[in-house]
């Protein structure tokens, strides 16, 4: 019997889309005569009652219950027909293609997924249904991380790397690798754009990478009126102008359970960089003898916020330096500077602020809050906090654990913010994503996907300073790598500044007298 080509490639495609649906082609269409489990799947990662962005990767998970089979669908009410069907061991990995579509057309719908399985002599079961929400809003399609040991007799080996979350691809922006396996570290970017970014390397090869679009230059930041180069950085919304602040760190080791490794500067100010004239500026309203620190700018570009601490003295103990934070008004065009004001004094409640960053809106602002100290990666006591702008209150979010929560970003929409979390075992940081709703609700957070979900039980690298932006770094590694080995542009010094109004916490060398 002859069969025609159309019958053919009928045939042919009813394969592909049973397989993309992660069905093998004999599988039932269902489960049916099974037992209801009065209780949820334990799965891992916990992708449970979450809100998840309508563009995320598959959340591939394990099965943590020991059977003989398995059986998973994933569907919404609101297509019933349209499910993602699986018959498959522990290791539950969704077809890409199925798990978009089902997202995408389904946005604002509850993401159900039904766990079936059976066990020798009793037949199929079926666990309660999970429940995940689909939001309307896309979250940015990259996220840039650092890598780097937890261990600190193996920090030399370190990268930047970007990850589309969307996917699974991950790719190096910079390593360290070719550059003598120095520091590198503070990665920023203005506004999620990936096209406008500056990292810094420190040894031998140091100095701030600026990059904008397809060109970069490296710039020595330190002058002989500032006490280092740059260190914690904040773009202006120009995209033109940057915050630094300036900072000499150090570093201690302690028997403590709850902070075994402390953080602290001894001095810190804030400076003003523009990158086209090459001009570093500051006012002694930021240089002064208490520690200033942390730079954010305000999305319309009008304050700079940062964290303030106590001046360093002999008598204050380690556990006793605390944040404010503060902000100022500053004019990037006329380069004038306003005066210091408070916005929230929380050493009075015996707490410590950290890390501000404010929602692309305005509306809120996004914090750490500490025992004491601003390096919250290595304090258990460190929470994420929701401040409301408008009203001046602020919160302990819903999404903290008893480990460390620590360097956060907003996404572009302001609906999604990601964070580094030590909950999984203390020790690794790693991401989680949430949803945060337009009245400051914010969602359960979820881990980072991954392609094994298995994949964090071995991997043991820091994810640090994690920054959504709206698309891939394309500048080519080569040009980084050309620009890091070349030559060192140095930053010159505002002119205009009375450096005898600042803090002297470096020594002021005043230019010979022609």
């Amino acid at each position: 019997m002859k069969i025609s080509i159309n019958t053919k490639i009928s045939f042919l495609i009813g394969i592909f889309f049973i397989y993309s649906l992660g069905l093998p082609f004999c599988a039932k269409p269902s489960i049916k005569g099974y037992l209801e489990i009065d209780r949820l799947p334990n799965i891992a990662p916990d992708y449970i009652g979450s809100v998840i962005p309508p563009n995320i990767a598959p959340l591939n998970f394990k099965i943590k219950e020991r059977a003989a089979n398995y059986y998973v669908e994933i569907y919404t009410r609101k297509s019933n027909r349209q499910r993602i069907r699986l018959r498959t061991d522990q290791i539950v990995k969704i077809p890409q293609r199925s798990w978009r579509r089902l997202l995408s057309q389904n946005r604002g719908e509850e993401l159900l997924i039904d766990i079936y399985f059976k066990a020798p002599d009793l037949g199929w079961q079926k666990f309660h249904t999970i429940r995940n929400y689909i939001a309307k809003q896309k979250i940015d399609s990259h996220l840039v991380y650092r890598l780097i040991n937890p261990g600190y007799i193996l920090w030399w080996e370190m990268g930047i790397y970007q990850r589309n979350i969307e996917n699974f691809d991950e790719s190096p922006i910079f390593t360290n690798r070719v550059t003598k396996h120095n520091c590198m570290n503070c990665h920023s970017f203005c506004q999620h754009n990936p096209e406008i970014m500056l990292f810094h390397l420190r040894g031998d090869y140091g100095g701030t990478m600026i990059v904008k679009g397809n060109q970069a230059q490296k710039v020595n930041t330190k002058t002989d009126y500032t006490m280092s180069a740059g260190v914690y950085p904040a773009w202006h919304p120009d995209g033109r102008h940057v915050a630094f602040s300036v900072n000499r760190i150090s570093q201690s080791f302690h028997a403590r359970k709850d902070a075994s490794i402390y953080v602290r500067d001894n001095v810190s100010d804030l400076v003003v960089y523009d990158t086209e004239t090459n001009i570093l500026t500051t006012s002694p309203e930021v240089s002064t003898k208490r520690l200033e620190n942390l730079p954010e700018w305000s999305p319309d570009g009008k304050y700079l916020y940062f964290c303030s601490g106590p001046e360093v003295t002999q008598e204050t103990k380690y556990n006793e330096y605390r944040y404010d934070l503060m902000r100022i008004p500053y004019n990037v065009e006329t380069n004038q500077w306003g005066k210091v004001e408070p916005v929230l004094i929380a050493n009075k409640q015996g707490k410590s602020v950290s890390f501000p960053k404010i929602s692309p809106d305005g509306k809120y602002l996004l914090f750490t809050m500490s025992d004491y100290g601003y390096f919250a990666i290595h304090f258990n006591s460190s929470d994420l906090c929701l401040l409301d702008l408008t009203t001046g209150a602020y919160r302990q979010l819903p999404v903290n654990s008893p480990s460390s929560e620590s360097y956060h970003s907003w996404s572009s929409n302001g609906r999604w913010f990601v964070f580094a979390s030590k909950r999984q075992d203390g020790l690794c940081s790693r991401l989680y994503i949430s949803y945060l709703d337009p009245a400051g609700n914010a969602a359960k957070p979820f881990l980072l996907p991954q392609k094994d979900p298995e994949f964090y039980d071995t991997f043991i690298m820091n994810y640090n300073v994690p920054e959504l932006i709206t698309g891939s770094v394309d500048i080519s590694r080569s040009k980084l790598l050309k620009t890091a080995l070349g030559g060192l542009l140095q930053a010159k010094f505002d002119p205009e500044v009375d450096v005898d109004g600042l803090s002297g916490a470096t020594k002021i060398v005043k230019p010979k007298e022609q």
